[in-house]
């Protein structure tokens, strides 16, 4: 059995950022991948950090399986530049938040269009077919699991069981709410690595963030020793946060949970 890893393309919330404050955890939006066959790729969102795929693929016969957590700018802008999309040679299967086909595929054709885009979702040449995300499918060798977070709009929590590893996505989640913090952990629990929503400070999210759909570290480290996950992978980094206030971040939270880090670039984690 081919050995799995799960590669982080993207890991920055609300947009992405440049310059040498963030040269360690990267500037691109939320993205993950899986390459879970010959060509077959299977796609955790598609911020910006998409591109940051695009350069590794060979070939143009390409398979992409994509879930997307939600439809917020940030886990969506790298679809229309994302070469791929455009070629007749490639196949795409999303799965998204909604009741039915027909949803999901208005809601990614929605922001792929004039005047935002010169052309189309439905204009691009890849072949695509939009699905609502189920409780649970079979990608390849991984197993997905799907759960409903608290977040503005719809948002999934997925779970991806490999042959070796268990990793929980969590990437846009507020704490607070007993239902979806309970469902968070329920989904979570016995996992190998829960990559969890860290955009705040605690003292940013206690002045003024409340109810604006995300947490802090101490709500991931809470999650994760609830859960009994073995690591813990702090993502949707702030984008007023640099390299220095991530890793005060992530010290803050081994003092409590000690296998924290934080979500970079080119990370990648055994599935």
């Amino acid at each position: 059995m081919t050995d799995l890893a799960l590669t982080v393309r993207g890991a920055r919330g609300s947009m992405s950022v440049c310059g040498p404050q963030y040269r360690r955890y990267g500037g691109n939006t939320t993205c993950f991948d899986v390459t879970v066959g010959d060509n077959h790729h299977l796609v955790i969102d598609c911020g910006t950090g998409l591109r940051n795929l695009q350069h590794t693929l060979s070939g143009e016969r390409n398979r992409f399986t994509v879930l997307f957590t939600h439809y917020h700018w940030d886990h969506l802008q790298g679809l229309p530049v994302f070469a791929p999309l455009f070629s007749p040679e490639s196949r795409f299967t999303f799965y998204g938040p909604g009741p039915d086909a027909d949803s999901v595929a208005k809601m990614i054709g929605s922001v792929i269009r004039p005047p935002w885009f010169p052309v189309t979702f439905a204009e691009a040449g890849a072949r695509k077919e939009c699905l609502p995300v189920p409780d649970q499918l079979t990608i390849g060798d991984v197993s997905v699991r799907s759960i409903v977070l608290d977040h503005p709009d719809p948002v999934i929590g997925y779970r991806l069981d490999g042959p070796n590893r268990s990793i929980v996505i969590a990437t846009d989640h507020e704490a607070g709410d007993f239902a979806a913090d309970e469902r968070l952990i329920e989904l979570a629990r016995g996992a190998d690595v829960l990559i969890h929503d860290a955009q705040y400070t605690p003292t940013d999210y206690a002045a003024s963030r409340r109810g604006w759909g995300h947490s802090t570290w101490q709500h991931a480290v809470t999650t994760a020793q609830a859960a009994g996950v073995r690591r813990l992978i702090l993502t949707s980094h702030d984008p007023d946060h640099d390299d220095a206030t991530i890793d005060a971040g992530v010290g803050a939270a081994r003092a409590v949970f000690p296998l924290t880090g934080a979500a970079y670039e080119g990370m990648e984690l055994e599935l």
